[in-house]
Order: structure tokens, then sequence, then C-alpha cells
């Protein structure tokens, strides 16, 4: 369990950085080119500083990986949400904006909430565990991926802001998907040699979720501001995360009455937080510490 925690902070760190590195990118590109749209793929490779970026995400999506090898889902995807408050201490650090208060206590409650999550509910992986049967499987999926569309669909044509929140939503389901697909792969390979592995869902399920999040997300950083995306998607991926990692992996929580009472209130804190952060001027600005063209996302939503 230790080696899992370690490696999910470590991931949470690194995907953190990776954001950051890749909206510095766009942002100073976007600048250059005196436009507040996202540049295309094309001109973004040329940037040493996305490809760092990606290196960043790479290396935190490995760890993750490796983590959920090593823990069970439930543990993994509260602390890989940490993410949001690594990038955001990070972007105050590089825009030198020292936040206020509230959102000191908006990356405080993001914190608090995922840190007593996993000290209640006691994340543990049962003994013999295995993933549920085909149509459950696919049943469970399906109706992850149907949200993630239609999340997509009602944003087009909605403006900037409700597009990329919709997409990052969306994102944040794709990923939590991939999470599941990822740790149930892991399951089947203990147990089974990797063409066993390969007559399952499951690899198929991880290679489409993961396709499909990068898109999403791609489509989400179309406004170049990490207020529309990040909280949406930080708070989205974990939630999805935790339960398909018991509904499809057999994952266990503490179920009693208080228990489930606290985990219900930490994941809610987790979601207030995470809003109290998207309204966060550090995380609406450049990394020039200038603010972003576009108004923030809730006034836009209203």
């Amino acid at each position: 369990m230790f080696t899992a925690v370690v490696l999910s902070v470590v991931g949470a760190l690194a995907i953190g950085a990776g954001w950051i590195l890749q909206h510095r990118a766009t942002d100073e590109l976007s600048a250059r080119r005196e436009s507040a749209r996202r540049p295309g793929l094309m001109t973004l490779i040329r940037e040493p500083v996305w490809w760092a970026g990606i290196a960043a995400m790479s290396i935190g999506q490995t760890a993750s990986g490796v983590a959920l090898q090593r823990g069970a889902l439930t543990l993994v995807a509260p602390l890989l949400s940490t993410n949001l408050l690594c990038a955001f201490l990070l972007q105050s650090a590089i825009t030198r904006h020292w936040p206020p208060r509230r959102d000191l206590l908006g990356a405080a409650g993001v914190a608090v909430a995922v840190i007593a999550f996993v000290l209640i509910g006691g994340p543990h992986v049962t003994r013999g565990q295995q993933p549920t049967g085909l149509v459950t499987s696919v049943t469970g999926t399906a109706v992850v991926a149907a949200v993630a569309l239609v999340l997509l669909l009602a944003g087009i044509r909605r403006g900037v802001a409700v597009t990329s929140i919709s997409a990052a939503l969306a994102a944040g389901l794709l990923y939590g998907l991939q999470d599941v697909a990822t740790r149930a792969g892991f399951v089947l390979l203990d147990r089974h040699d990797v063409a066993t592995a390969l007559t399952t869902v499951w690899p198929y399920l991880l290679l489409g979720a993961a396709i499909a999040a990068v898109l999403a997300t791609q489509w989400a950083m179309r406004a170049v501001r990490l207020d529309y995306v990040l909280p949406p998607m930080a708070t989205t991926q974990p939630i999805v995360g935790v339960i398909l990692g018991v509904v499809l992996l057999g994952d266990s929580l503490d179920v009693d009455v208080p228990a489930l009472a606290v985990e219900a209130v930490c994941l809610t804190l987790l979601i207030v937080s995470a809003a109290v952060l998207s309204r966060s001027a550090a995380l609406g600005m450049s990394t020039s510490g200038r603010h972003a063209a576009s108004a923030s996302p809730l006034a836009s939503v209203r």
C-alpha cells in the first residue's frame, strides 16, 4: 500500500507539472501570435516546452500505472486527483501570484478531502480479486462512455467556456475509465498470461479510453485556460474511478453508515474545493502573469 501511495503522489506531481508546461507552451505561442485561441498540434510540436510537458505527463501516467498495479483503484484514483493541487501551487509560483485566503482554503480542501477519504474509507483489494463478467463490464463502461459523449455533444456551439468545461468533464470520465481498464489489465496479468488477457475486453477498452481521453482533453484545452479544464477533470476522474473500482473490480471500502457518511462528505468537499480553485486568479493567468482574455468559466456559464 505504501508503494502505491508514493507512486500515486509522484504521478500527481508529474501530471500537474505536465499540465503547467503544456499550458505555458500554448500560452506563450498564443501571445506571439496575438491570439486567445489554442494553437494547433502541428504548431505545438515545434515547442520544446510542450515536449517537456508531454514528458512530464508520460512520467506521471507511468507512475500512476505502476501504482494501479500495486494498489486498489479506490486508493490510487483519489490520490491522483491531487494533480489539481500540484498544478495550482506550481502555477502560482511561476506567475509569482500569492494566492488569497479563499484559494488557499480551496487548495487545503482538496488535500483534506483526499487524505480523509483514504484514511476513513480504508480502500483495499479483496483477496482473489477478479474483474466482473463481460456483460457487467461492458454495461458499466458503456454508461460512462455514453455520458462522456453526451457531455461532448452538449458543449458544441455553446461558447468556448462551456465547450471546454463540458469536454473536460468528458475527459475526466474517460480518464477514470482508463484507470479502471489499467487496473483490470494488471489483475488479469497477475493471474493469467498475456494471451489470455488479450481475449478479454480490458486491453481494448484501455486503448480506446486513452485515445478518447486525450482527444477530449485537447478539445477542452482550446480556450488556453487551466481554470476551464483542470478542476472539472480532476474531480470527475477519481469519482468515476472509485465507483467503477467497487462495481467492476471488486475493490473494497468501509461501508458502515458512519464511514459512508464521511466518504460522501469527502467527495463533496473535493468538488466544492475544486470549484473554489476554478475561480482562482492563478489558474486564470498566463505564465507571464497576465490574466487570460476570456471571462472566468463560471461567469461564462451564467
